[in-house]
């Protein structure tokens, strides 16, 4: 019988976490079922995994507000403990260190080992940015949580990247807490398209949520220089965001055409805009709060597809990103060397072929979903039985 493990995420389940979805499905010797407080109004299809609310839905308001006080406490109420308890798993995996502190609490009450993926925002917003109360009241308390979390014996902390490991330790993890875990890619679903590299259309694309640290107002700028280099070329933004108005307005001041936004996607939606263009680029920086990326898995999709992938991303910098190796690199916000690696890949993108079949070799040998899958699960099994 296999052994259970329960996925801990706070919402279930946006479009941008596809990557629990597949990790889940992509286990073989442990059960996932997903936990999580509250269903989602727009999320992806998750139905192939078996689910649960923390707080079922058509609870009573006196159901509700006990939870709802008790959760405020950052504590678990007795309700919750049952609703786990009933599931009778073997270890609890959260991903994100905010998730994290929630779930705790019910794995701590119901004796349960836990492991904590760190993704990005987790562990790079600035300490003080959290206890400003900017990320919402109830997180004022997040930096405090996370590093007495880290202190307890059954917990142990799982980094995407080697790049978040560092910014683990540096945010006080104890260095022999945390282990770097890739999540990898499904590489039967992302492999190069129909359509060779080299007879495709001048076309960029951009995918990721449209907030301050995926950069995408640098891309803009970047591509009003490369449409005076290359007149056909082409940017395709896929994501939705905060930021969407004014990078319209943006585009509308630099008068540019062949700008085209696609709002979400679907994860084979995607596929289908990476088979079609000739760079994937993804130009993150590091925002005013210290958020900053982890390892964006839409770059290693990128790579497995057979693109060129140019990003300013230092989560994956020597994992996947290696400087005309694996990818293409440049400064985060610099716009005009931006422009010119742009330029240059689309005025011969012959020159760089061997880059391609360098980051797909890398994919093969590190990144597989299923390898990495198997990695975890072997984790899973060291750290149960703590």
């Amino acid at each position: 019988m296999s052994k259970k493990v329960i996925i801990y995420q706070d919402g279930l389940l946006s479009y941008s976490e596809t990557f629990i979805k597949q990790q889940a499905l992509a286990l073989v010797s442990w059960k996932p079922i997903l936990v999580g407080h509250k269903y989602l109004g727009r999320s992806l299809d998750f139905s192939m995994i078996q689910s649960q609310l923390l707080l079922p839905q058509g609870s009573s308001l006196p159901r509700r507000l006990l939870y709802m006080a008790y959760r405020w406490l950052n504590k678990a109420d007795p309700a919750g403990i049952n609703t786990l308890k009933d599931i009778n798993a073997d270890l609890v995996h959260a991903h994100f260190g905010t998730s994290a502190v929630d779930i705790w609490p019910y794995a701590k009450a119901l004796d349960l080992p836990m492991l904590v993926t760190l993704h990005g925002f987790d562990i790079s917003i600035y300490r003080e940015w959290w206890e400003s109360g900017k990320r919402g009241r109830r997180k004022r308390k997040y930096p405090q949580q996370l590093l007495k979390l880290a202190q307890e014996p059954k917990v142990h902390f799982l980094a995407v990247s080697s790049a978040i490991r560092d910014r683990a330790i540096k945010f006080g993890i104890p260095a022999e807490k945390i282990t770097v875990s890739y999540i990898g890619v499904n590489t039967e679903d992302f492999a190069p398209g129909p359509v060779p590299i080299l007879e495709r259309k001048n076309r960029i694309l951009y995918v990721g949520r449209l907030v301050e640290k995926k950069g995408a107002k640098y891309l803009i700028e970047a591509f009003a220089a490369v449409k005076k280099a290359v007149p056909d070329a082409e940017l395709i933004i896929v994501g939705k965001g905060g930021m969407e108005e004014q990078l319209r307005t943006q585009i509308n001041q630099l008068n540019l055409s062949d700008v085209t936004f696609t709002g979400a996607l679907t994860s084979t939606q995607v596929k289908e805009q990476i088979d079609n263009c000739k760079i994937f680029c993804l130009p993150s920086i590091t925002a005013n709060s210290g958020d900053a990326e982890g390892l964006p898995i839409s770059i290693l999709e990128a790579q497995a597809s057979g693109v060129f992938v140019v990003s300013s991303s230092s989560g994956g910098v020597g994992d996947n990103l290696i400087d005309r190796e694996t990818c293409f690199t440049f400064a985060e916000k610099d716009s005009n060397a931006l422009a010119g690696t742009l330029t240059n890949i689309l005025a011969t993108p012959e020159s760089y072929l061997d880059i391609i079949n360098n980051q797909q070799e890398l994919i093969k040998s590190k990144f597989q979903l299923r390898s990495c899958a198997l990695e975890l699960e072997n984790l899973y099994t060291i750290y149960s039985k703590q």
